[in-house]
């Protein structure tokens, strides 16, 4: 079992245009043409599937099942916060899969945050290491209002020492019980061999 990512992202958003982003069910990411040629410098994630297949990751979801679920982990925190005087929302897992489908699928659906963002400025969704492989960038996709882009080049700094501050955070929250000790070995036994 690949040893989890983590998922970061912060973004200006209204209330009003945050939560009908929620409830939108992602289409194709076909219409995203930077994905493919950031599949093309990450073959691992192609896993033998054709770019139709690919593009059908995350397809038919909205981003509410997707939070709702990570907000619902019994062992690992999530943050999910919306702060009304900035008018931003931040979105925080330490123990985000590190599979093809769960990046390519959150990349397609998590991006299209950027056809909601109705506040000025740009912004960033990150899918890095903060546990494992310290500082290492998966996936980073700029957002701006009406548009998404997947950097080819690190994000800035203070993005990153942003994520790591909230994954700091996380980690302390952390349910270390004995009980998670036993289930995370049980974890770790039914998901080997998958991605």
């Amino acid at each position: 079992m690949a040893e989890p990512c983590q998922l970061y992202l912060k973004v200006a958003i209204s209330r009003a245009r945050l939560e009908d982003f929620l409830r939108q069910e992602a289409g194709s990411a076909a219409g995203f043409d930077d994905l493919e040629q950031w599949l093309d410098r990450n073959p691992r994630f192609r896993g033998g599937l054709t770019w139709s297949e690919l593009c059908e990751l995350g397809q038919g979801t909205a981003a509410e099942g997707w939070v709702d679920g990570w907000s619902r982990h019994l062992r690992s925190p999530a943050w999910d916060h919306y702060d009304d005087w900035s008018q931003t929302w931040s979105l925080g897992v330490l123990e985000f899969r590190d599979s093809r489908d769960w990046i390519v699928g959150a990349l397609n659906v998590l991006r299209r945050v950027a056809e909601y963002k109705d506040r000025p400025g740009t912004d960033y969704l990150l899918i890095y290491q903060y546990l494992f492989g310290k500082g290492t960038v998966v996936a980073a996709v700029e957002l701006t209002p009406g548009a998404s882009r997947i950097l080819l080049e690190p994000p800035p700094p203070r993005v990153m020492a942003e994520a790591d501050m909230v994954m700091s955070r996380l980690v302390r929250a952390m349910d270390v019980t004995a009980s998670y000790a036993v289930q995370r070995i049980f974890d770790t036994d039914t998901h080997k061999g998958r991605c």
